[in-house]
C-alpha cells in the first residue's frame, strides 16, 4: 500500500515462486483486486509464453513495458482493465529467483529508469526477507527435532537409571544381606551418583517440554506455609557438614494460590538448593508474604553472590556463574531457565538482587487466588 501511494501506481503485487508446481503464486496484491485474486488462489505458470511476470522470473532479468498494449507476451487481467505500462522485477537470493515483484500504472510511459533502479533495491530487500523467513523456518523446525530428540532421549534413559536407583535403595536398606560396609559405601556412591544423574536428566526432559510447548500446569490450591517447610525438610541432606542456619517464615493468614504443587515445589528446591550449592557458612532464608496482590516468596542467603554480568545472563539456558573448566560447583546450567519459565506459566515473575561476597536475594511474585 505505501509502495502504490509513494510512486501513485495503479497497481502492485508480489508473486513467489513454487519450484515444484512451476507456478508463480500471488502473496500479496494492493486492494479489492488484490483480496480477490488471492481469494481465487491466482498464480501464472512460470512457463506462461503470454506473461510478463513469467518471463522476468525465467530470464533472471527484470521487464519494462512502457505500453503494453505493444507487447505480445502481455497478459491482460479483468480484474486490472486500466494497466498502461508495467515493470516485472525478479527477486533472487543466491542466483535462485524467489519470486517476481510487479508493478503497473494506468498511463503509458510512465516509468523511469530511476523508477527501475528503486524498484531493484526493493526486490533485493524483499529477497532478503524471504532467505531470513525460509532460514528462520529450518531453525524452529531443527529446534523442534532438538527438542523432540532430548525428550525421546530423556525418556530411555530414565527407564534404566531408575531401575539402578531403586535396587541400590534396596541394598541400602538393609533388603539384601552378607553385604559387607566397604562394599555397602560403594553401593550408596552408586545411589547417590543415580540420583544426581537422574536430576539432570530431569532438567533435560523439562527443557525439551518447554521448547516443545508441551509443559503443562495442573493447578490446585496451595498454602505456601506447608510447602516451605517441606522444601527445608527435603533438603535437609544438603546442609550435611555446612555450617548454615535456615529458616522459613509466613506471613500470617496468608492467603493460598492457586498453582501447579509438583511445579511449585520444583521452583522452590531449585532456589534452595542453589542457595545451598554456593553458601558455605551464614544463613538461608524463606520468606512468604503478600504484597499489591501478590503472592512473594523470596529465598535469600549470604552466599558468594553475583556481580552484574552474572545477573544479565543467569536466567539463560546453559549459563553459570561459574562457568570454567575449573568450577567446583556442579549443573548443568538450566536450573534457573526452567524455574524462570515454570513461573512466567503461571503468570509470576523472578528477579535477583545480589551483590558480590555479600549473597543473593530471589524474589518471585505469583498471582494470589481470586
Amino acid at each position: 500500500s505505501l509502495l502504490k501511494e509513494r510512486f501513485d501506481l495503479y497497481y502492485a503485487h508480489f508473486y513467489a515462486l513454487d519450484a515444484a508446481e512451476g507456478l508463480l503464486k500471488l502473496q500479496a496484491g494492493y486492494g479489492e483486486p488484490g483480496r480477490v485474486m488471492l481469494e481465487r488462489g491466482h498464480a501464472i505458470p512460470l512457463d506462461r509464453e503470454q506473461s510478463l511476470v513469467a518471463r522476468a522470473a525465467r530470464t533472471h532479468e527484470a521487464v519494462v513495458v512502457h505500453d503494453v498494449t505493444q507487447a505480445p507476451d502481455f497478459l491482460p487481467n479483468p480484474l486490472l482493465p486500466d494497466t498502461k505500462s508495467e515493470v516485472a522485477v525478479p527477486v533472487i537470493s543466491g542466483g535462485v529467483v524467489l519470486g517476481v515483484f510487479d508493478v503497473q500504472h494506468d498511463q503509458p510511459d510512465y516509468f523511469t529508469e530511476g523508477d527501475l533502479s528503486v524498484f531493484s533495491t526493493l526486490a533485493g530487500q524483499i529477497a532478503t526477507a524471504l532467505e531470513n523467513a525460509r532460514l528462520f523456518a529450518q531453525v524452529q523446525e531443527a529446534d523442534k527435532l532438538k527438542s523432540e530428540f532430548l525428550a525421546n532421549m530423556s525418556h530411555e534413559l530414565r527407564t534404566p537409571l531408575n531401575s539402578i536407583i531403586g535396587y541400590s535403595e534396596i541394598m541400602l536398606m538393609g533388603l539384601s544381606e552378607g553385604i559387607d560396609p566397604e562394599t555397602m559405601n560403594d553401593v550408596q556412591a552408586i545411589y547417590d551418583n543415580g540420583q544426581h544423574l537422574l536430576r539432570l536428566i530431569n532438567d533435560v526432559l523439562d527443557l525439551a517440554k518447554i521448547e516443545a510447548g508441551r509443559m503443562t500446569l495442573e493447578l490446585e490450591t496451595v498454602y505456601v506455609a506447608p510447602l516451605l517447610e517441606e522444601v527445608l525438610t527435603s533438603n535437609a541432606g544438603l546442609l550435611v557438614n555446612k555450617s548454615l542456619h535456615v529458616s522459613a517464615e509466613t506471613e500470617e493468614g496468608l492467603p493460598p494460590i492457586e498453582a501447579d504443587r509438583v511445579r511449585l515445589n520444583q521452583i522452590l528446591n531449585n532456589l534452595f538448593s542453589n542457595a545451598v550449592k554456593f553458601t558455605d557458612t551464614g544463613e538461608i532464608r524463606l520468606r512468604a508474604f503478600s504484597e499489591d496482590g501478590w503472592c512473594v516468596i523470596q529465598v535469600s542467603d549470604t552466599g558468594i553472590g553475583m556481580n552484574q554480568a552474572d545477573l544479565n545472563v543467569i536466567f539463560e539456558r546453559f549459563r553459570q556463574v561459574d562457568g570454567s573448566a575449573a568450577r567446583t560447583k556442579e549443573g548443568t546450567g538450566l536450573g534457573l531457565a526452567i524455574t524462570n519459565h515454570l513461573i512466567q506459566l503461571h503468570g509470576g515473575t523472578i528477579e535477583v538482587q545480589s551483590e558480590l561476597g555479600k549473597g543473593s536475594t530471589f524474589t518471585i511474585r505469583l498471582p494470589m487466588t481470586v
